[in-house]
């Protein structure tokens, strides 16, 4: 008898063990993977929040949603596709998870959707519309100037990451321009807002970003002076067209190399005999 008392306390044990170690699993994917653009109980964010979601979608189709949210817009699923269009046309980053690590996920939200909700840093909250206060402060000041040093690389992060034109693009007034492996962030503040800016420089949801960051934050004083650029970059230039600046510099690389080339000609060949 007290073999079996002892052999069922050792199984309760374990179970609890189990359910305890797939709780943290996911709790900690979704901090890592989820918490930049979502939160339980605590508003919509860059993406919806996912307090009760279990029970709105069927689990096969969160599965899938999960890992390549891209590929079902693609392939027509209306459902992804209103999803997409209702929050601004952002692209939810792939995940290469297995069913289980995502079941996981899905098992610590529907555990916290009941329950308390989930903390939120202030800079994932949704802030008031401080916007004007912002443009009036900051545009002229030298958060703005340090902001766009860093941006443009001029200023080095305190992390060792990459300046952010190394991926990204803007259209302002700089001959310099910027990357093209990912998003214009021309109009990014009008789409995440400042809420959402702060929420994906302290807890970025891509795997290229975090590469590029060392996997190590910004300081909270260059996550404010992005944000501030950023602000500024999308009140100066959202409404105007978008034009290239590659062609203009390509010219100007192409007249110099053309001038070198003929002083080149001129020195080296002006005292050579002609063939006759």
């Amino acid at each position: 008898m007290r073999k079996l008392i002892l052999f069922s306390a050792i199984v309760w044990l374990l179970f609890q063990s189990f359910l305890l170690k797939g709780q943290s699993t996911g709790e900690e994917l979704f901090n890592s993977t989820c918490k930049a653009c979502h939160t339980i109980n605590g508003g919509r964010l860059i993406g919806p929040d996912l307090a009760g979601i279990n029970e709105k979608r069927e689990q096969d189709w969160l599965i899938q949603f999960i890992r390549a949210s891209q590929k079902m817009v693609s392939a027509g699923d209306s459902l992804a596709i209103t999803l997409f269009e209702e929050y601004n046309k952002i692209p939810m980053p792939d995940n290469n998870m297995s069913d289980d690590e995502i079941q996981s996920i899905l098992s610590y939200i529907e555990q916290t959707s009941s329950g308390t909700p989930t903390a939120v840093a202030p800079a994932e909250q949704q802030l008031p519309d401080t916007s004007s206060e912002l443009a009036a402060v900051s545009y002229s000041s030298d958060l703005l100037i340090k902001g766009k040093a860093l941006f443009y690389g001029y200023e080095k992060f305190a992390n060792g990451a990459s300046s952010c034109n190394a991926c990204h693009y803007i259209q302002d007034a700089s001959l310099i321009g910027g990357g093209k492996l990912s998003f214009d962030l021309t109009v990014s503040y009008d789409r995440l807002g400042e809420a959402g800016i702060q929420a994906i420089l302290t807890n970025p949801p891509f795997p290229a970003m975090n590469v590029a960051l060392r996997n190590k934050n910004l300081t909270d004083d260059e996550k404010e002076a992005i944000t501030a650029m950023l602000h500024f970059t999308n009140d100066r230039y959202a409404e105007k067209p978008q034009t290239s600046k590659d062609g203009p510099i390509f010219f100007v690389l192409s007249l110099v190399l053309a001038i070198f080339l003929l002083v080149h000609l001129y020195v080296l060949y002006d005292h050579r005999k002609l063939p006759s």
